[in-house]
């Protein structure tokens, strides 16, 4: 069951999310649980996977890389070997910082930042279109992004405790 936490741990996991840098002895303090069971409680949720890595989230603007679009690729045929090619193909493109394999309209969602329309264009001429079972590129600029978004909402997990639903501070 992959919901085995208990309350602390969710707790644990909400600091976390706001900032990956702070020390086990803050986060001690604001849960109130000594730092060497933060610190075993961490090491847990490491080890069984509810901690991917942590990261650091970089202003875009402050690195010259201002355009930010989501591209939809649909492929020609979707046979496996095919997905397959596409997925190990996009992770050598410096533009695209996520991608997702998804239904519908596309089969694959790409999230791409680019210094401005002139290197967009640029990944999209000499990268994408050279891939040979691309058939259609559709792309969605971003004219304003709201928030960080990068921080998973827990506290439907937060119900299963009785003493604390509505916060996890």
């Amino acid at each position: 069951m992959p919901f085995n936490l208990d309350e602390l741990d969710l707790k644990l996991l909400f600091h976390l999310q706001e900032n990956a840098r702070i020390s086990a002895k803050d986060i001690s303090r604001k849960i109130h649980l000594s730092p060497n069971s933060v610190s075993s409680r961490i090491k847990r949720l490491e080890q069984r996977g509810y901690i991917k890595q942590y990261v650091t989230v970089l202003n875009n603007t402050m690195l010259n890389r201002e355009l930010m679009a989501f591209t939809g690729v649909r492929l020609i045929h979707n046979s496996s070997s095919n997905l397959e090619s596409f997925m190990e193909f996009v992770k050598y493109v410096p533009e695209v910082t996520n991608c997702y394999h998804v239904n519908g309209m596309f089969d694959f969602l790409l999230h791409i930042v680019a210094t401005d329309m002139k290197g967009y264009r640029n990944c999209l001429v000499n990268t994408f279109a050279k891939f040979e079972n691309v058939s259609e590129l559709r792309t969605f600029f971003v004219l304003n992004e709201i928030g960080g978004g990068q921080a998973i909402d827990l506290t439907h997990l937060c119900n299963r405790f009785s003493r604390n639903q509505r916060r996890m501070k």
